[in-house]
């Protein structure tokens, strides 16, 4: 059967083929988002996005009997099974309605995620982002470009930022098989789900990082399979780009230049070339951020700009990157370009006065990056049972180790070295990349491929003991492979040209006809198709999933919000009401809108709003504004 198959699939032309498969997975990809079925996709995309315990063993299995397929066949199946389980962890956050730091409900931006989202609709209005948006453009200049692909539809836009991750981790999974076999591949593609799924449905600059690290790590890979330098040099510079979306384990970078000049060294002890070449391609990654961010902020931002915070929390013995503030509070009387020299001048006042500050700030954020608190390095790989979340941890740890065992044996190994040299990088980085600053190393998110590919070569190492035939083929006869290369430099230019074109095309709309009465504020704004919740009544029978929830879930889910006065507010809600986070087009502040269901147009409008907008940065820092009426309406 499987001769016939091969026969039937080796007549269509390889670019046909890999359009083809690409067409198949995408569409089933779309299907299961658009599905609102109660039966397997709803409990199957719930257990996705939370389980672990139990559902992800059995989704490593099928995924693993996919991967066995030989030919082209089984890159049909395993892409389409890659992309289905990314969109099954999206479909989860929508069927639930999960509220987390930085969502609502399953859709609705909140505390960083809400300035990304916003200053992605400045930038639609050719309007300057904020000095939060500054220091990480990239991000919010993609998910402007898809806001306005999509006609400003949120749902949409994170569901193609999704499908792309799904992609890029399915090259990466390949090039793995393509070298180690499907048991490497299906190892590391569960744990970067299990990272992912986390970030997936947010406007979180890591749900873009993740995804151009993979390519990154896909062309490292490649390039030490086929031996060609230029391949390993572009996935260094689209590395570099992960870590300016995402900035996180920057010694990641000094570690691939000095393990890549010992690859390619040729007939010499180091390849002074391979170095120099790196070193230039990482420094124009650099200058095109800082020129990024000129573009889209004005002469006031500056990159990593939160780095001198974190700085000082290492110099103040491993404090939060909130302590400066709370030891400083005269910096709230600068202006916002003085705050950060007056940090940096502090932090290197404090270690010059106490030095054994710094070193004890490091020791302990190197001990809670092994630590069993949700600040480990795989904090990612755990679920709903503590002992079970011990054990993979330690399991993770032990195959770190024997990967580093195996690199000691095998030193002339590109793979077994890369894994190491990446992995030192990253603990290099820990000091200045505070684990406890976020969880589930949420700032590694450009990274985290290296998190999986110590322990990875440790499973391998494993495998290596058993019978030959145990795991045979061991290394799959593959189709030609997707061309890679491609594929991330249309991201790579996708990423620096979307935030020009769409901030140069931009213009602020007709300002809107109509004026509110004296004693109600103007809001002027778009509603448009998924960005907004409704509120339901119990009594009405449907089945919750974005956008529409009863009033009980809403509020439930509300409580998994930090900021119990916001939940205060959000609980009193009433049904029939829908909310959602818009900029106000007069006034360039954003707020949360709380309008009555029926009073709303159809989506794709601009609407002006008479009501109350409240704003007490002493109760939260989001401003609500309560809709009354209506004034204007016209469309986009």
């Amino acid at each position: 059967m499987n001769q016939k198959n091969n026969v039937i699939t080796g007549k269509i032309h390889p670019v046909l083929w890999h359009i083809l498969t690409l067409t198949a997975a995408i569409l089933v990809f779309v299907l299961i988002l658009a599905s609102r079925s109660p039966f397997f996709l709803r409990p199957a995309s719930m257990a996705l996005r939370t389980g672990f315990g139990i559902i992800m063993p059995i989704a490593a299995l099928v995924l693993y009997a996919v991967f066995r397929v030989p030919g082209r066949l089984g890159q049909l199946l395993s892409l389409t099974a890659v992309m289905a389980l990314f969109a099954l962890g999206l479909a989860g956050l929508w069927a639930s309605g999960n509220t987390q730091t930085v969502v609502l409900s399953g859709l609705i931006p909140l505390t960083d995620a809400a300035e990304y989202y916003t200053d992605a609709i400045r930038l639609q209005h050719g309007v300057n982002v904020s000095s939060f948006t500054a220091m990480r453009p990239f991000f919010a200049g993609l998910l402007s470009f898809l806001l306005w692909l999509s006609e400003r539809n949120l749902m949409t836009a994170v569901g193609v930022f999704t499908a792309i991750a799904g992609f890029s981790c399915y090259l990466a999974c390949r090039e793995l098989q393509r070298t180690h076999g499907a048991e490497a591949a299906v190892f590391f593609l569960i744990l970067m789900f299990l990272y992912y799924r986390h970030h997936s449905g947010t406007t979180m600059s890591e749900s873009l990082g993740v995804t151009v690290g993979l390519f990154g790590a896909a062309l490292l890979w490649r390039g030490i399979s086929t031996q060609k330098e230029w391949s390993v040099l572009f996935g260094i510079g689209v590395i570099a780009l992960a870590l300016n979306i995402r900035p996180g384990a920057m010694f990641v970078l000094p570690a691939l230049l000095l393990w890549g000049g010992w690859i390619f060294r040729g007939q010499g002890r180091f390849s002074f070339k391979f170095f120099g070449l790196g070193t230039t391609i990482i420094l124009l990654v650099f200058y095109a951020n800082n020129k990024m961010i000129d573009f889209v902020a004005g002469p006031g931002g500056m990159a990593f700009e939160n780095f001198a915070w974190a700085f000082y929390g290492l110099a103040s013995g491993g404090k939060s990157w909130t302590y400066i503030f709370e030891a400083h509070p005269e910096l709230g009387l600068l202006k916002d370009t003085e705050v950060t020299p007056a940090i940096y001048r502090l932090a290197f006042d404090l270690i010059l006065t106490d030095p054994s500050l710094i070193v004890k700030g490091a020791l302990h954020y190197w001990r809670m990056f092994f630590s069993n608190t949700w600040y480990n390095a795989y904090a990612f790989v755990a679920g709903e049972n503590y002992w079970v979340n011990e054990a993979a941890r330690w399991a993770m740890y032990i195959l770190g180790g024997l990967g580093i065992f195996k690199w000691f044996k095998e030193r002339r190994d590109p793979y077994a070295s890369l894994a190491v040299a990446a992995a030192l990088g990253v603990l290099a980085s820990v000091p200045f990349v505070p684990p406890t600053d976020a969880y589930r190393v949420r700032l590694y998110a450009a990274t985290i491929p290296f998190f999986v590919l110590l322990p990875g070569m440790g499973l391998l190492f494993l495998q290596e003991k058993f019978p030959a035939h145990f795991f045979k083929p061991r290394f799959s006869a593959l189709p030609d492979g997707y061309p890679i290369a491609a594929f991330a430099g249309t991201l790579v230019v996708l990423i620096l040209a979307a935030p020009v074109f769409i901030k140069t095309n931009g213009k602020l709309p007709i300002p809107p006809g109509g004026v509110c009465p004296a004693e109600l504020d103007s809001f002027f704004t778009s509603f448009d198709e998924g960005i907004a919740i409704n509120i339901q009544r119990e009594s009405e029978v449907f089945l919750d999933w974005v956008p529409d929830f009863h009033a009980s879930i809403f509020r439930r889910n509300a409580h998994s919000i930090p900021d119990t006065n916001l939940v205060s507010i959000l609980e009193s809600i009433a049904p029939l009401n829908t909310i959602f986070y818009a900029v106000d087009l007069q006034t360039n502040r954003a707020a949360f809108v709380i309008i009555e269901t029926a009073l709303l147009p159809k989506p794709g409008a601009l609407i002006h709003l008479c009501g109350n907008l409240n704003y007490d940065p002493e109760i939260t820092p989001y401003a609500i504004f309560y809709a009354e009426q209506v004034v204007s309406t016209q469309e986009r």
